[in-house]
């Protein structure tokens, strides 16, 4: 196979703005630098390596960017074939990562939250961060405002849905940040990931994504009024407001692995060229859109749309560029889930060490695969991107 990797630049970042239209809404993008360089491909090759993803969840607009680096060629150009496999409820991408089945493993790479990750590796599971996509959670939990449910401290006594399954961390360290204990103070209903129990009344309030369920329950009617469902309609419990947000989206790896010959090689083929794939994404949403539309979501277009804007806003601005995070967000997720009692770390009684947080990740993929990117892609920071919504259909077509 021929591949060359560029593993040092002197990187300057600079923004340089623009709007498209997606779907009636607009995303603010930075450019493309006209002048091309020499991709690390361009003597074509001779074999291709093949690469599962394991994504976190079933195809949608959240991994966008994977979909786009695959239609774009970005994968193509570094000598990769790239499966995606989804998860289903009720499964872990974490188990598929570091999991065998007849002597071959199930995935080479998985797209998960830090919060599940951190919380295997802390129990012993050798996996490793090796670009951090998402800057921040979107994770919410949303009531109807005839709940009363407008505060944390409101969600006492009553019916609070819940994904569970180590889904559910940022839901109970809010709880216990306002004094409240989850197990007696409220009623933990596990939920699915849809809007149906909180539309049936079965849950007081449901745990959601900005970009999935909030934007399902407005593509919906309202089950007391029978019209669609309004923003005013609606009370939000924004984790991040509550300082217990944690890092969501990632690419994680089992770091056992490395001892395999090319292993390392092919990791950073494929940060390298998912990285691109967000650029694209940032730059041109609709051709991305297309992509998530041909990989056969289950919702439509107009949700997938929405789906996309509310990922991107996830990404960026990232301050050191796409693909890091800050250290101080790591060690925010990991203090998060090393205090909660509900989540056996095998430690015991000891508080497990900081080191298995620091250790979890490592940004050397990310700052190479910036060095290859720059300056054909001259605003891996996207201060200045912006977005703006289109309008959803109901039933989110």
């Amino acid at each position: 196979r021929r591949f060359v990797f560029l593993l040092s630049a002197t990187l300057g970042f600079f923004a340089v703005g623009g709007t498209i239209s997606i779907a009636g809404g607009s995303v603010g993008v930075g450019n493309r630098a006209a002048a091309s360089v020499v991709t690390s491909s361009a003597d074509g090759c001779d074999t291709y390596d093949d690469l599962r993803l394991q994504l976190q969840w079933v195809t949608q607009a959240q991994f966008a960017g994977y979909f786009a680096a695959r239609d774009q060629g970005f994968y193509q150009e570094r000598c990769l074939n790239v499966a995606f496999q989804d998860t289903f409820f009720g499964t872990n991408p974490i188990d598929t990562l570091v999991g065998v089945e007849n002597g071959r493993v199930l995935a080479d790479v998985a797209v998960a939250s830090a919060p599940k990750a951190l919380a295997a590796r802390l129990d012993g599971t050798p996996v490793l961060n090796v670009a951090q996509i998402f800057q921040e959670s979107g994770n919410i939990q949303v009531s109807f405002k005839s709940s009363g449910i407008e505060t944390v401290t409101d969600l006492v006594g009553t019916r609070v849905g819940t994904w569970g399954d180590g889904n559910d961390l940022e839901l109970l360290a809010g709880l216990r940040r306002h004094g409240l204990d989850p197990a007696t103070d409220v009623e933990l209903v596990t939920q699915s990931f849809d809007v149906g129990p909180l539309l049936s009344g079965e849950i007081d309030s449901m745990q959601s994504t900005t970009g999935n369920e909030y934007a399902q329950l407005l593509s919906t009617v309202h089950p007391d009024t029978g019209q669609r469902i309004q923003p005013s309609d609606l009370n939000v419990i924004y984790w991040a407001d509550e300082e217990v947000d944690m890092l969501a989206d990632g690419l994680w790896v089992d770091e056992r692995r490395f001892m395999e010959p090319g292993f390392a090689d092919k990791v950073q083929r494929f940060v390298t060229a998912s990285l691109e794939g967000w650029l694209f994404c940032r730059e041109d949403a609709e051709a991305c859109l297309n992509s998530v539309m041909e990989a056969g979501p289950l919702l439509g277009h107009s949700h997938q749309s929405w789906q996309l804007i509310e990922t991107l806003k996830l990404i960026w601005p990232s301050e050191s560029g796409i693909g890091i995070a800050p250290e101080s967000s790591w060690l925010r997720s990991g203090l998060i889930l090393a205090s909660d009692p509900d989540v056996d770390l095998g430690f015991g009684e000891r508080s497990p060490s900081m080191d298995a947080i620091t250790g979890a990740w490592t940004d050397d993929f990310v700052k190479a695969a910036h060095a290859e990117l720059y300056p054909s892609w001259i605003d891996l920071t996207g201060h200045r991107s912006h977005y703006t919504h289109g309008e959803l259909n109901l039933t989110g077509d």
